[in-house]
C-alpha cells in the first residue's frame, strides 16, 4: 500500500528485525500444522502454506487467521488490511515513535521497523506465549528500537505516560476486539497518549453488530476521524487528537499519500476513498448548518426561511469577496 522503501538508506533497511536461519528453516518444512501451543489466553496454530507461515486462533471450535507471513519476501504483507493499515504512517510529519498493541506474527511491527529505519517500535501482546511462538517460528528479533512488551495494552497505558507520534491497534482474540479496548475512557487514554501531531489507527471490523457503535464512540473522542476500507471485511479507522486547520484541503492527502510511496504497497485508491467520504461529511454538514439556520428564522418570524439563508448567503459571499468559502 504505502511505499518508504526508497527513503530508507539501505544500511539502515539491511538491520536485522528477523532471523533468517528460523526463516528458511520454516521454509524447509512439509506443509501443514507445525505447532499447536496452549496458554493461558490463547490456542495458537502455526501453519505452513507453500512460502506463507499463518499463525491462527481456535476459539469455539472457530479458526481465525491472525498473521501471515511471506517466508521468502520480509517487505511483503500478504493479509489487505495490513497493507491498509500502513497508510497511518502518512498522518505525523515524521513518526519517530511507534506503539502497537497486538502482535500476532509481528507482519506490522516488522515491515514498519524495515521501512522506517529511524523509528522506535514498541509492541505490547496480552499474551506471553503469542511473543515466544512469534520469535521461534516467524524469527522476529528484538533490537534497540524493536521491543516486544508482555502486558495488556490498556494497562501499558495507564501505568506509562509516554506520548507517541503513531498508535496502532490490532488486539483481537478470535474475531472480536476485548471489550475493555472497545470503550469511550480507552480511546480517550489513547488520546491522551498521542504526541502534538500524532495519530492512533484502529483495525475495526465492519461486518460486527460494534460496528457503528465503535465508529461512533470514535467520532466522539477524537474530533478528526478517517476511515479506509480494504474490502476484505475490515476498516481502518485513522483518528487525530486535533481538528484539521481551518483551510486546509483534505485534497492535500492523496498527494502526500503519493509523495510517501515508497512502501511496498501502494495508497491511492485508500487515500481517494477517504477525501470522498470527507468531502461528503463536509457536505452534510453545510446542509444541517443552513438547515438549522431556516429554523432559526422561522422560530423568530423574520419572514421566509430560504430567502432569509439566501440573503444572508450573497451578504456573507459579499462581505469575504475574493475569499473561498467552504
Amino acid at each position: 500500500m504505502l511505499a518508504l522503501a526508497a527513503l530508507a538508506p539501505p544500511s539502515r533497511r539491511a538491520e536485522s528485525l528477523i532471523d533468517d536461519g528460523i526463516r528458511a528453516d520454516m521454509l524447509k518444512r512439509p506443509n501443514g500444522r507445525l505447532a499447536h501451543i496452549e496458554t493461558e489466553y490463547n490456542d495458537i496454530f502455526i501453519t505452513k502454506r507453500q512460502n506463507q507461515l499463518v499463525m491462527s486462533f481456535q476459539v469455539k471450535g472457530w479458526d481465525y487467521t491472525e498473521s501471515v507471513t511471506n517466508l521468502l519476501d520480509p517487505d511483503d504483507l500478504p493479509l489487505r488490511y495490513a497493507q491498509v493499515m500502513t497508510i497511518a504512517t502518512i498522518y505525523p510529519e515524521t513518526p519517530q515513535k511507534i506503539l502497537m498493541l497486538g502482535l500476532g506474527g509481528g507482519s506490522i511491527s516488522t515491515y514498519l521497523g524495515r521501512f522506517m529505519p529511524d523509528a522506535a517500535i514498541t509492541t505490547v501482546e496480552i499474551d506471553p506465549g503469542v511473543i515466544t511462538a512469534a520469535k521461534t517460528y516467524f524469527g522476529l528479533r528484538e533490537t534497540e528500537r524493536m521491543r516486544y512488551r508482555a502486558g495488556d495494552g490498556r494497562v501499558f497505558l495507564n501505568r506509562n505516560s509516554d506520548l507517541y507520534d503513531l498508535i496502532l491497534l490490532d488486539a483481537y482474540r478470535g474475531g472480536y476486539v476485548p471489550f475493555h479496548l472497545l470503550t469511550r475512557e480507552f480511546y480517550a487514554l489513547v488520546k491522551q497518549r498521542l504526541a502534538p501531531g500524532g495519530a492512533a489507527a484502529f483495525n475495526v471490523h465492519d461486518g460486527s453488530k460494534l460496528y457503528a457503535s465503535t465508529v461512533k464512540t470514535l467520532g466522539e473522542v477524537f474530533p478528526a476521524l478517517d476511515l479506509y476500507p480494504t474490502g476484505t471485511g475490515e476498516v481502518i479507522a485513522v483518528a487525530t487528537r486535533l481538528a484539521a486547520r481551518p483551510g486546509r484541503r483534505w485534497s492535500a492527502g492523496p498527494r502526500r499519500c503519493r509523495r510517501a510511496t515508497a512502501f511496498a504497497f501502494r495508497c491511492r485508491r485508500s487515500c481517494r476513498g477517504a477525501w470522498r467520504r470527507r468531502r461528503r461529511r463536509s457536505q452534510r454538514r453545510r446542509h444541517h448548518r443552513r438547515f438549522r439556520a431556516g429554523r432559526r428564522l422561522r422560530r423568530h418570524g423574520q419572514g421566509s426561511a430560504p430567502a432569509q439563508v439566501k440573503r444572508r448567503r450573497g451578504e456573507e459571499r459579499h462581505s469575504f469577496a475574493g475569499t473561498v468559502r467552504r
